[in-house]
């Protein structure tokens, strides 16, 4: 009888152990789990950053850089407006010459979305339209900028500033 309940002590403290330390190790996998998910949010977040970034980045034309900060200044306002998007499509056709339109404006709006406001549009773009654009195409860039914030009015003090940011990172003197 004795050497049943030494059996049976050993088999109840090994159970016993088995379970504790199984139970250890599920919860060291959580853990682990755990770790990893964080670290993947973590990846995700900033691969989206990188893309979302990328697309201002991708930008090589003037013309698409200047639409998108005109629609980024329209913005400036809140929602776009009717009245703006078709002061900047007359832009698009009267001053810069584009062929076609809709997708260029289209491309255009989907660059500025990745923006949070005009000043970074004008900031990212300033390099290429100084690489690109003599001065009195940037002379031009401004004055559309300056035409399409007034579509509605008086420019508001956010388009204002926008706009004298433009002009001194397009390089143009103050007259």
């Amino acid at each position: 009888m004795p050497i049943l309940l030494a059996v049976l002590g050993v088999l109840g403290a090994a159970a016993f152990w088995y379970y504790r330390l199984r139970d250890v190790g599920n919860a060291a996998g959580e853990v682990v789990d755990a770790a990893q998910r964080v670290r993947g949010t973590y990846r995700r977040k900033a691969f989206r950053k990188k893309a979302e970034s990328s697309a201002i980045e991708a930008v090589d034309d003037p013309a698409a850089a200047a639409v998108a900060m005109l629609i980024g200044l329209a913005q400036e306002r809140g929602e776009l407006s009717i009245a703006a998007e078709e002061a900047i499509k007359a832009e698009m056709q009267h001053v810069m010459g584009v062929a076609n339109i809709a997708e260029t404006y289209t491309f255009a709006q989907w660059v500025a979305g990745h923006a949070d406001d005009s000043n970074t549009l004008s900031l990212k773009f300033a390099k290429l339209w100084l690489a690109k654009l003599d001065e009195s195409q940037r002379q031009d860039v401004y004055d559309m900028a300056k035409r399409v914030s007034e579509a509605e009015g008086e420019p508001t003090l956010g388009q204002i500033g926008a706009l004298k940011a433009l002009r001194d990172r397009l390089g143009l003197t103050r007259t």
